[in-house]
């Protein structure tokens, strides 16, 4: 009878992962580390993602009026542009401008506008708190408390009628707080193990999701540190360990709520499989060298029901990392570079990833 309360749990929760609407994301649902046996453990991470370059360069100016901007704007950008949030610019302005010249991380219609250059760039880094925590060996509870720093880029940057050069955007905070249960069951024969771990996690909105410019002016939804939104992820993973060498694989379908400033991000969808060996050295050392493939895929984005245009699409990113052990400690080193991406209009493209771990494994 626990057997198919098991296998119907797995099937229940897989059920999303298979769904035809599930897409990718800018972000990554739910960042994934474990240790090679399932203990908890408390860790700090640093991760750090980097954008630059787009399918198309340059811009072309829309009639004059059609933009909704001001002149002389306060500095809520660091050398001193930024543009005015306005809820309602989209419906007020021209629809015969181009949404693709409108900077990814402002809503469409408001009226900022760079040319795009190949020194734009946009990096997000985020430190976080993680605790994992094993009961009895069968159920694996998680918790993640992130800090935020964003910072965006422009060499050119547009605030009608004059021009600006070398524009950087900071917004840092409080990020969401994540909490996850995961079932864990183990299949052993007489060479390998298998561990299924399905479960769910839970996005709360305990983060900073209306921080503003020094003209009091809300920044985009997209580049806040929290969402002001809830958040459902569907889990699954997989681990093969077969003496000293493995595989992990693992899935995950994460669907929003509407947030802060009426925004709704995309749901989306995220896999990878990672293959992994044990190497054993003196004195209780221990090395696991790493390597992968980390795919993400997300619908677009809606802002007061309406889609944006500059966000969603999918990317496949290849993956290496090493983990060095000695007894209860472990860094845990992280790097993946994009090998395929298909975005939705013309976005800023990914460019490479890190995560760099500290981790404290005990027992309960």
């Amino acid at each position: 009878m626990r057997k198919k309360l098991f296998i119907l749990f797995i099937i229940i929760l897989s059920l999303p992962l298979l769904s035809n609407e599930a897409k990718a994301c800018d972000s990554c649902n739910f960042f994934e580390y474990s240790l090679l046996q399932n203990r908890s453990y408390i860790g700090l991470f640093y991760r750090h993602r980097q954008f630059g370059g787009y399918d198309q360069y340059g811009y072309s100016s829309p009639s004059p009026g059609t933009a909704l901007v001001t002149s002389k704007l306060p500095a809520g950008f660091e050398n001193g542009v930024v543009a005015k949030y306005t809820p309602n610019a989209r419906k007020a302005a021209s629809p015969s401008i181009d949404q693709d010249l409108i900077v990814m991380h402002e809503p469409e219609g408001t009226g900022l506008y760079v040319n795009k250059t190949d020194q734009d760039w946009e990096t997000y880094e985020t430190v976080e708190l993680r605790g994992n925590f094993t009961w009895k060996n069968k159920w694996n509870f998680t918790f993640i408390l992130p800090f935020e720093s964003n910072r965006i880029h422009y060499q050119k940057m547009l605030d009608l009628p004059n021009p600006v050069q070398d524009t950087t955007l900071t917004v840092h905070g409080w990020g969401d707080m994540t909490v996850a249960a995961d079932y864990i069951h183990y299949i052993y024969n007489t060479k390998a193990r298998h561990t299924f771990r399905p479960g769910l996690a839970i996005v709360v909105p305990t983060g900073q999701s209306n921080k503003v410019a020094s003209n009091n002016s809300p920044f985009d939804p997209i580049i806040q540190p929290g969402t002001g939104s809830w958040s459902y992820v569907a889990r699954f993973n997989y681990q093969l360990f077969y003496t000293k060498t493995g595989l992990n694989t693992g899935f995950s379908y994460k669907q929003s709520t509407e947030g802060a400033q009426n925004y709704q991000f995309g749901s989306s969808f995220n896999a990878s499989a990672i293959g992994f060996h044990q190497i054993s050295l003196q004195d209780d050392w221990m090395l696991i060298p790493n390597a992968g493939a980390y795919y993400e895929q997300s619908h677009k984005d809606t802002w007061t029901d309406e889609k944006q245009q500059l966000t969603g699409g999918k990317v496949v990113f290849a993956q290496a990392g090493l983990d060095v052990n000695r007894q209860e400690w472990t860094l845990s080193l992280m790097w993946q570079t994009p090998v395929y991406q298909d975005l939705n209009g013309n976005q800023i493209h990914h460019q490479n990833r890190i995560s760099i771990g500290f981790i404290k494994a005990f027992k309960l």
